[in-house]
């Protein structure tokens, strides 16, 4: 159950509201990282400090603690624990606000910087010169023959047979 600013001031000490004032807006936007972290620590062991008292008086209620009154301001000191639980709660909410803020302005920034520097390596990779010349106008036509257009002749006629004609010779003059 949410509790009042009204119902905080009547629960808390003068110390203890001023300690939880900036817990609220617009005092909390307005705080740096730094006074935030600060004000979330003194929170935490104010907060402790309630819930220990807390388990005092419960303690006492079932009569296993001393009985030095707790009992009596249980009620109390419950409310008191929520209400620091509740400006702790604020102040964490706060700081993961301004956290995904500056996470999302870094993202910006670094998507930005890789879109340039995609930009600039596209226009140094177009700026260089081809490594592999293009090829210019091809044929539509398939490869083109590049032999002369003549017909090769073939070895002379006159010489057609003179080979197997020698071997015979050659076998005739050794048989005989």
């Amino acid at each position: 159950m949410a509790i009042t600013r009204k119902e905080e001031q009547r629960l808390l000490s003068h110390e203890e509201s001023q300690l939880v004032a900036p817990s609220h807006h617009p005092a909390l936007a307005e705080l740096s990282p730094d006074d935030l972290r600060a004000l979330a620590q003194r929170l935490r062991t104010e907060h402790g400090r309630a819930r220990d008292l807390v388990r005092e008086a419960s303690r006492a209620r079932r009569g296993k603690g001393d009985a030095r009154g707790a009992a009596s301001a249980a009620e109390k000191l419950l409310q008191k624990k929520q209400a620091f639980a509740a400006a702790l709660r604020r102040v964490n909410a706060q700081f993961a606000r301004k956290s995904e803020v500056r996470q999302e302005r870094r993202a910006t920034r670094q998507a930005e910087r890789n879109t340039a520097a995609l930009r600039q390596a596209l226009a140094r990779r177009q700026a260089q010169k081809p490594h592999h010349p293009q090829p210019g106008r091809t044929a539509g036509k398939g490869m083109q023959d590049t032999s002369p257009m003549e017909v090769h002749p073939g070895p002379d006629p006159r010489a057609i047979g003179s080979i197997s004609q020698a071997t015979r010779n050659n076998q005739a003059r050794r048989d005989a």
